[in-house]
């Protein structure tokens, strides 16, 4: 039996002082299986300098328990590759154990809509109250790693919350599937089927 296969599209556009909007384009592929969850994505972003073209892919236990790998590359640049254990420990793509990031079960990379959506599935019910989560956090271009906090707080149960990190709050609209439609304004999701 093949696996059901979901696509999801957004589109990320922040205004610039100088009147060159950024903007990014992001697809997903979302493979949901009794052995695990897998989600691919491209993004193609950036301007200037800072423009870029990555993939990644992401695995997650089947049942939303904890992220248990995450693969980044830029294209033409550096990779990242973290895997998990199931049980808090992490190590990179070469083995070496990652006790930076001892504990956390999630991953966030900067502009992706789709980590937020596992760290809401795995959170189930209890997303519905207000409480903070460490996370691993990737930066993208540069794919920095760190640890750290975002904290959650819904406005309407399953649907609407607020996302604060490093003190810069934005709301966040899901369907009902916990998928981000919007993320700050910004980041919205487009419609893959043709209009009727």
């Amino acid at each position: 039996m093949t696996a059901p296969t979901r696509a999801y599209r957004w589109r990320t556009t922040i205004p610039a002082p100088e009147g060159v909007a950024e903007t990014a384009l992001e697809h997903v592929e979302l493979k949901i299986a009794e052995t695990g969850i897998g989600a691919e994505g491209v993004v193609i972003g950036g301007v200037g300098s800072a423009a870029h073209g990555l993939r990644w892919r992401i695995t997650v236990d089947p049942d939303w328990t904890a992220v248990r790998s995450l693969h980044l590359t830029r294209l033409g640049g550096p990779t990242v590759a973290l895997r998990h254990d199931g049980y808090g420990e992490w190590s990179d793509g070469e083995g070496r154990r990652r006790g930076e990031f001892a504990g956390l079960s999630d991953c966030l990379v900067e502009g992706s809509p789709f980590g937020l959506t596992a760290l809401l599935k795995r959170l189930g019910a209890k997303a519905n109250k207000t409480q903070t989560v460490e996370v691993v956090a990737v930066t993208v271009p540069g794919f920095e790693l760190s640890r750290a906090a975002v904290t959650l707080q819904p406005i309407e149960a399953g649907r609407r919350l607020r996302l604060t990190r490093d003190g810069h709050t934005e709301e966040i609209e899901l369907d009902a599937d916990g998928v981000v439609i919007d993320w700050g304004g910004h980041t919205r999701r487009l419609a893959l089927e043709p209009a009727a």
